[in-house]
């Protein structure tokens, strides 16, 4: 009896042990789980921090961006106040020789590249193109939705854009 007794206190000690072993593998593997899931979390706030923090750099610097060129916008006097008269100023400077105002009158952009064209054309192809451009200056233009954007079609495309100072300036010829 005192065999079986002892039988029966070593099987209830394996079964009590093997109840531990159970019960510390599935606490082991839930604490497990919710290191994962902690870890997962903490490492997806940080991606999302890091990925706020080089939106709010890049918007910083779309908005430095816009600013100058606001800036440089206000400080540009060369247009007219309409489409029209800087088109005609923009005729008249070319018509002297004076490529380097008659470039002044494209957006700030477009500068450059106009001063560059002009020079490197030859006087034929540029008288050419101001008797097209004199015949714009007859044709009716549209503008856009907004008004800050005006298109005259024919004989030649002739686009303007109007700036923050109520100049307007040409986009392209």
């Amino acid at each position: 009896m005192e065999i079986q007794n002892n039988q029966i206190n070593n099987l209830n000690k394996q079964k009590s042990r093997f109840r531990k072993f159970i019960l510390a593998f599935f606490v082991v593997i839930i604490g497990a789980f919710v290191l994962f899931i902690m870890v997962a979390w903490g490492w997806q706030k940080y991606r999302y921090w890091q990925d706020e923090k080089i939106a709010q750099k890049a918007e910083e610097g779309i908005r430095k961006w816009q600013q100058e060129d606001y800036e440089r916008a206000m400080a540009d006097t060369y247009g007219g106040k309409t489409p029209q008269e800087t088109l005609q100023m923009y005729i008249d400077a070319v018509e002297k020789g004076d490529y380097e105002l008659a470039s002044k009158y494209f957006i700030g952009s477009k500068q450059e590249k106009e001063l560059k064209s002009l020079k490197n054309s030859e006087r034929k192809n540029i008288e050419n193109m101001i008797n097209q451009l004199k015949q714009v200056l007859k044709s009716v233009g549209s503008f856009s939705w907004d008004k800050k954007e005006f298109a005259i079609r024919k004989p030649i495309l002739v686009d303007f854009k109007l700036y923050p100072n109520n100049i307007w300036k040409i986009i392209e010829i």
